[in-house]
C-alpha cells in the first residue's frame, strides 16, 4: 500500500485529465488529487490551492507537474520547500502517474529513480520503431 499522497499540478485542465485518464486505465487512485492552474490564478492563489491539496504538511507527498519552468512547476517547488517530505517531479506523462499510483509504496531514492526511468522509457519514436520492422 502506498504511503504517500499524489498531487498532479499542471496548466489548465491537464491535471484533472491526466488523473481521470490514469483512473480509466487502472481504476480509482486513492489519495490522489489534481490541481489545475486557472487563467485567473496568481502564483500565490495557485500555491494556496496546491498546499490545500497536499493536506498534512508533515506527510509524504509526490507532486507531479507538467512542464519544468512553468508556473505549476515553480509553485510546486516553493511548496516542496515548505513541506517536510515532498518530492517534486516535472515533465510527467501518463506512464509516470500510473507507475507512481500502482507500483510504488514509498518515496525513497530508488522509487523516484524508477519514476524518472518510467517517464523516459514512455517517450519513443514510434516511426523509428515501425521503420525497423519488416513488412
Amino acid at each position: 500500500m502506498r504511503d504517500f499522497r499524489i498531487v498532479v499540478a499542471a496548466h489548465g485542465e491537464l491535471a484533472p485529465a491526466l488523473l481521470s485518464t490514469a483512473e480509466l486505465i487502472c481504476g480509482r487512485i486513492d489519495d490522489a488529487v489534481a490541481v489545475g492552474l486557472d487563467p485567473s490564478d496568481s502564483p500565490e492563489t495557485f500555491l494556496e490551492r496546491l498546499l490545500a491539496a497536499v493536506g498534512d504538511p508533515g506527510a509524504p507527498v509526490l507532486i507531479l507537474t507538467d512542464l519544468a519552468g512553468g508556473t505549476p512547476h515553480n509553485v510546486a517547488c516553493v511548496a516542496a520547500k515548505r513541506l517536510a517530505q515532498a518530492v517534486c517531479l516535472s515533465g510527467i506523462n501518463l506512464a509516470v502517474l500510473i507507475e507512481a499510483a500502482t507500483t510504488l509504496e514509498t518515496l525513497d531514492d530508488e522509487s523516484v529513480g524508477r519514476l524518472l526511468a518510467s517517464g523516459r522509457e514512455a517517450l519513443v519514436d514510434a516511426t523509428q520503431v515501425l521503420s525497423t520492422r519488416s513488412p
